[in-house]
């Protein structure tokens, strides 16, 4: 399983550790203390890629930085949810809007 390090800085990172630099799209967000749109779009298209286990997401994403809270964004902006899935158990997806914002922002 792959695991996705945050760290609370000022500086965003990407999955991969490197440095986020500023683009328009990080511009897109509503409040100073919300996460950057590039992070929730990453966490958006992983999960697109394939539907993951919440635990699994949660390993990944969760952050105690309350300057990053790319999970609780994305679901709040209704770009992924969560549902059951029997005998497997809890799922995280992609939702259509989720998909669409990935579309209108060049990724797949």
């Amino acid at each position: 399983m792959q695991s996705r390090n945050r760290v609370c800085s000022s500086v965003p990172v990407s999955a991969l550790g490197s440095p986020i630099a500023p683009t328009e799209e990080t511009t897109m967000s509503d409040a100073p203390t919300d996460p950057p749109l590039p992070l929730i779009l990453d966490l958006v298209e992983w999960v697109a890629a394939t539907p993951r286990l919440y635990s699994e997401v949660m390993e990944a994403w969760r952050t105690s930085c309350p300057r990053l809270t790319v999970w609780e964004e994305a679901v709040d902006r209704g770009l992924v949810a969560r549902r059951h899935v029997a005998g497997t158990g809890a799922m995280v997806e992609a939702t259509r809007s989720g998909r669409a914002a990935l579309a209108a922002h060049g990724r797949t």
